[in-house]
Order: C-alpha cells, then structure tokens, then sequence
C-alpha cells in the first residue's frame, strides 16, 4: 500500500491499539502510529500538527466521554479523516458521526483490527482534494549557464503543446530568483522559495528546494566537486495550502538525496520518489 502515512490512534485500551498498530504497520509502509489514551492529549497533540497526521482513528468511548463529542472539538481544528471504532453497532452512531464529519466507521467485531488497513486505503482514495494530473514536479540543476532540467516528466495537458516553454521558462525563474545571490551560503534542504507565480502557466506557482549534491564533472573549481539541484513543486492557485505539507514533501526528498553519490544518478532514480510525493500530496 502506500508509501508515507501518519496516523493519530485515539484509544485508551492498551491491547486494542497495539493489534491496530501491528496491522497498520504490515498493511503500510513508512507509517507512524501515535497513540494517546485521552481527549485532552489527542487534542493537544492535533492543535500543535494539525498538519502531521493523514488520518485519526478515534474509539467511540473513552471513559465517560463519547467519540461524538471529541469529534466535534477535532473539527474545530482540522478536517483530517477520522474513523470511527465503536463496540456500538447501532446504525444511530453511524449516521451522528457521519453527519458531524466522519469518514467511516468499524465495529469491534472479531478480528475488526485486521480490516482497519483496507479502510483507510479506501478514505485516502475518496479523501484527496488535489488532482494529481494537475500538479507536477521539476528537477534542475545549476549549470555553466543557467539551469539544467534533469527531470520533468509531464505537466498539466492543457500546457503539454507548450512543455518545453514551460520547462525553460521555470528554469529562467529559478535561475533568476537564486542564481545570482549567494547561493553558495544556503544549506540543503531548504526552503528557498515560495509560493512564486510561474511564467507561462496562468495562475500556477511553485515551492521550491535546493540541494548540494557531488558532481564528479563539476568543472567550477570554487565549488569543490558540488552541485546544486532545485525540486519545484508546481501547483494551481487554487491549491496553494498543499504548502502546509511541505515539511513531509521535504522528508521524502532528504531521504531520496541522501542516497544520491552523484548528481548524475539523479534522472534514473527520481521516478520512485515522484511517485511517493503524489501519494503524500493525496492525503493532504
């Protein structure tokens, strides 16, 4: 299943969550599970990443307080999936926590927790606001004059007669916004710009995100055997809060750079990690 998922396990029933844990670990790959046991905790942690978590998976009772009622706090605060585990079949707690924002709900029923990992594949699929053929990703590299494009497999059809414009014309703005500084002084991995309107593209913008990589054909002796490659994410105007989960874009990107010993691998390996971006981006 996919690639990179956060999970918020509200469930004060220490045996419950592990079996849910345990099945949500070998159903996903690059998962994190974080459990807390009451309201007040699950609240605290959503109002400080409210933006870390893909989906919460909340228990309909905790102590004397009702999965309703945490719900309606949780809306207040973000509108990330929540599924409903309840003891209580009635079709009567389905309809309230599905009126109140709920995405599904499951019974503790048998062996309930094995079927939980198919559920949230199933949410993600029916929960993704962007549409992925809208949005693209561009690698460049610096160089002997200008930006390189290492890497841009499509762009939205409506520019597909007019990709190699685009493509140079996003390379110019990069080169533009921070070739002619000192870019040498940035660390990697940083943020460096954005969002900034893209030439060409009506109403697209960009993030971007610089790397230092070792070239082995780096012939700019100041640069000490180094180059620089920047990753534009490319999006509509309409879809400028996917910025909110830049940080797990740029988890994906650390880890595929760190296993980069030379910028020229760079176009052979990238396919893998565009593809777990799209995944992250559907869960946002």
């Amino acid at each position: 299943m996919s690639n990179d998922l956060r999970v918020l396990l509200v469930e004060d029933d220490s045996d419950i969550a592990f079996l849910i844990k345990i099945n949500i670990i070998k159903a996903f790959h690059d998962v994190e599970v974080h459990i807390t046991q009451t309201k007040e905790e699950a609240l605290n942690i959503l109002q400080e990443y409210k933006y870390d978590f893909d989906i919460i998976l909340l228990d309909y009772l905790l102590g004397d307080i009702t999965g309703l009622d945490i719900l309606e706090e949780i809306r207040k605060i973000t509108d990330i999936p929540v599924l409903i585990i309840t003891g209580q079949g009635s079709e009567e707690v389905a309809v309230k926590a599905m009126k109140m924002g709920a995405q599904d709900y499951i019974v503790k029923r048998g062996r309930f927790f094995s079927k939980i990992p198919e559920i949230i594949e199933n949410i993600k699929k029916k929960k993704s606001r962007y549409d992925k053929n809208k949005i693209f990703l561009a690698f460049y590299r610096f160089g002997t004059s200008g930006t390189e494009p290492i890497y841009v497999n499509r762009i939205p059809e409506e520019y597909e007669d007019i990709k190699e414009t685009v493509i140079l014309s996003l390379g110019v703005m990069l080169y533009t916004l921070f070739g002619m500084g000192e870019i040498d002084k940035l660390e990697s991995s940083s943020i460096i710009s954005g969002p900034v309107r893209i030439p060409k593209m009506r109403d697209y913008y960009a993030t971007s995100l610089l790397y230092i990589v070792k070239d082995k054909n780096q012939l700019d002796k100041r640069l000490e055997g180094k180059d620089y490659c920047i990753v534009a994410l490319a999006y509509p105007f309409e879809y400028q809060d996917i910025a909110h989960g830049i940080e797990k874009i740029r988890n994906i990107l650390n880890k595929f750079f760190d296993s980069i010993n030379d910028v020229s691998e760079i176009s052979d390996k990238v396919k893998d990690v565009e593809e777990q971006i799209y995944n992250v981006i559907s869960w946002f």
